[in-house]
């Protein structure tokens, strides 16, 4: 019994570095959003100041845990590269055009009904 081993996959990062440091920088914006919506929230409550500082920093510290845990995912993701067909591959290689529309499918036909009309 024959083993087919099948075709290792190519992966590539589905990121690049431009596309990292601006997922950062949007991490970096929502940070500073969460801390300035929850600790004006917490001033405009009439709260106090230490406790609606403490309430900002703990939540721009969770967003930024989380923040930094999706950019290590993304940074880790990569998508298969698809490859043209190879020459040892089995199937069908070549121009996927229409054979009927090539130039010399009539002669070719034409020469194989002269060869053998009978046999078919």
């Amino acid at each position: 019994m024959q083993h087919h081993s099948e075709p290792a996959v190519i992966r590539e990062a589905a990121l690049d570095d431009n596309g990292l440091a601006w997922a950062r920088r949007v991490v970096w914006a929502m940070c500073i959003g969460v801390y300035l919506t929850v600790f004006i929230g917490g001033i405009q409550g009439g709260g106090a100041e230490l406790v609606a500082i403490g309430r900002a920093a703990a939540f721009t510290v969770g967003a930024a845990v989380l923040g930094k845990m999706v950019l290590s995912l993304l940074a880790q993701a990569s998508l298969p590269v698809e490859q043209g067909p190879m020459a040892n591959q089995d199937g069908k290689l070549g121009s996927l055009g229409d054979l009927s529309s090539s130039a010399n499918v009539p002669q070719q036909q034409d020469e194989a009904d002269e060869v053998a009309p009978g046999e078919r």
